[in-house]
């Protein structure tokens, strides 16, 4: 095992040492080393994180040193490089470094917002080594904060992932935060900004959608947390030992992630492991044994059901875990990692969960693994781009894990009409207009439009054109999509490309789709509103469904009060998305 502690010792160096190549390497099955050394190149010229942190829950803090390897891989001279310090933008957190050398020399930067700009001076195919250290304040969860369904207003958001992101200009979800529970850890070290077309990308995350943006990188990560916290960690997990009496350190280490490797880390949580297959699962739950149990049947069955169709997922490893996440957030996605809402879990015992959407909800999030761990897209400017694929392939899954046929695709209806469709449904019941789903996250009027429309109608674009195409051509194209994107960053057209390149003979109707469903504004005619009986159906019946509709219609009338509805903005919806500043 090669310690965070270690390496940060280690002398600046331009190369990264062979031992650490091939552990990085390690994280890895031999498919997805083969694909991404293969998109993107050798590990040896990817960025490497060494990462050495401590967390102290008792004062919501957490303080570390980074030291990154940085190659620079283009054909230009680069002058800065970008660090990205996302709990900077959200409220009630921060992030900040301090103390940052190149190759050991001080230097001076300039902090605006979550960018940190860090001069250089670096020629093509140079490599600079810098170190920093950086402080971190948490947010800190009160009771009741830490329960999002507590309310009918988390239900509704349960119902439409993302409808109370942005509501107060926070949308961390408890990402970056701690409690008597536990702490949760998202994009919580300084991370590498993304690079396209020659640029950092500098755009300030807003009060809608995912904030970060990053390219895959490799990653050391030590974590040090009181003695008796279990830490859950994004990657090959190489071990959690004692670190003096009171202390106990955990380390990971990834290659080819995106952003920051994700952890959660609680006093409370039993974990259960799973080697049987050639993916090593990992389940953390608030819920004992048999709540891990559950996150391992989930995530077996949502990887036997989608690998054969998606292809291999990469890494070795896949870790789930139970969290308190807040704002009605159902679940967090990162590569490695799936976090979901201790609400969600059937031991909850929670009444304002729908049946089936703890299953939906894990299903949704590793399908991410696939479609924002592997192709990555810009949550920026084309949030629908993994989150409408996502949404279409828990329905997927759900229908593949019943065994296809008829009984599959009845289950798979059922869990459209409740968790897909409902979200464009329930915005129009609270009179926010239909509009385009291919925008940028900032174009969106409001929480209801952006769920309504990425959630609930972008989805079904993909399940009309695997009506139109077939399932053979239909997931030739998906493999496709894979193929061309894998570690890349696929755009708003990718996956339109993919398909016409499978089912040529139908290229104009692909168009068409791709225009009703994402560009236009047809969602009244095609996913018409139900009656009041068919809502409390879709909730499960029962007096107790009719109280959660209720509920959930005060929800969206408290919304409407605080959030009034705008008419939706004339966009231009071919034009091409804001390039990086």
């Amino acid at each position: 095992m090669i310690a965070a502690a270690l390496l940060l010792a280690l002398p600046l160096a331009a190369a990264t040492a062979p031992e650490e190549l091939d552990l990085l390497a390690s994280s890895l099955r031999p498919e997805g080393l083969a694909e991404l050394t293969g998109n993107i190149g050798p590990l040896s010229q990817q960025p490497l994180f060494e990462v050495e942190a401590e967390l102290d829950p008792g004062t919501a803090r957490i303080d570390g040193k980074l030291r990154l390897v940085y190659r620079n891989r283009e054909n230009l001279k680069l002058a800065q490089l970008v660090l990205r310090l996302y709990p900077q933008a959200a409220r009630g957190t921060s992030l900040k470094a301090d103390e940052v050398r190149i190759d050991g020399v001080k230097v001076a930067v300039r902090a605006h917002g979550s960018v940190l700009e860090v001069p250089v001076a670096l020629a093509p195919g140079a490599t600079v080594v810098l170190t920093l250290a950086f402080h971190g304040r948490l947010r800190r969860l009160r009771k009741g904060d830490d329960d999002p369904l507590a309310a009918a207003a988390g239900m509704l958001a349960q119902l439409a992932p993302g409808l109370s992101a942005g509501r107060a200009g926070n949308n961390d979800y408890g990402t970056f935060a701690a409690s008597a529970k536990g702490a949760v850890l998202v994009d919580w070290y300084p991370q590498l900004a993304a690079r396209a077309r020659g640029q950092w990308d500098k755009l300030e995350p807003g009060p809608l959608g995912d904030a970060g943006h990053a390219d895959p990188s490799s990653a050391v990560v030590a974590l040090t947390v009181p003695k008796g916290w279990h830490v859950s960690g994004a990657g090959s997990a190489l071990g959690q030992h004692a670190s003096g009496t009171l202390k106990e350190t955990a380390t990971f280490a990834a290659a080819g992630f995106r952003g920051a490797l994700g952890m959660s880390a609680s006093p409370l949580a039993s974990e259960l492991v799973d080697d049987s297959g050639p993916v090593q699962l990992r389940a953390s739950s608030l819920h004992g044994e048999a709540g891990a149990r559950e996150l391992l049947d989930c995530a077996r069955t949502a990887l036997k059901s989608l690998e054969p169709r998606f292809g291999p997922y990469p890494w070795k490893s896949l870790a789930l875990a139970e969290a308190p996440l807040t704002g009605g957030a159902g679940g967090v996605e990162m590569p490695g990692l799936a976090l979901l809402s201790q609400s969600l879990s059937p031991r909850a015992q929670n009444s304002f969960v729908p049946p089936g959407m703890f299953e939906f909800t894990c299903f949704h999030e590793v399908a991410h693994q696939f479609w924002q761990g592997v192709v990555g897209s810009d949550p920026r400017r084309s949030p629908w781009v993994d989150e409408a694929l996502a949404q279409w392939s828990a329905v997927f899954a759900t229908e593949l894990s019943r065994g296809g046929g008829d009984a599959g695709r009845a289950a798979a209806a059922e869990v459209e009409s409740k968790f897909v469709a409902m979200n464009y449904q329930g915005m129009r019941l609270a009179s926010v207009p239909d509009g385009t789903a291919a925008r940028a996250a900032d174009q969106f009027s409001s929480p209801l439009a952006y769920a309504g429309l990425v959630y609930g109608k972008a989805p079904l674009f993909f399940a009309r054109a695997r009506e139109l195409m077939g399932d053979t051509r239909f997931l030739k194209a998906l493999r496709e999509y894979r193929r061309r994107w894998a570690f890349r960053e696929a755009g708003s057209e990718s996956f339109l490309e993919a398909a016409q390149w499978a089912d040529p003979e139908q290229r104009q109707e692909l168009i068409a789709l791709d225009r009703r469903w994402l560009r236009e504004r047809h969602g009244d005619e095609d996913i018409p509103l139900p009656d009041a009986l068919a809502l409390v159906e879709s909730l499960g019946g029962g007096a107790a469904s009719a109280t959660q509709l209720r509920n959930a219609l005060r929800a969206i009338e408290k919304l409407i009060q605080a959030e009034p509805a705008v008419a939706e903005p004339d966009t231009d919806d071919d034009a091409p998305a804001q390039a990086p500043e």
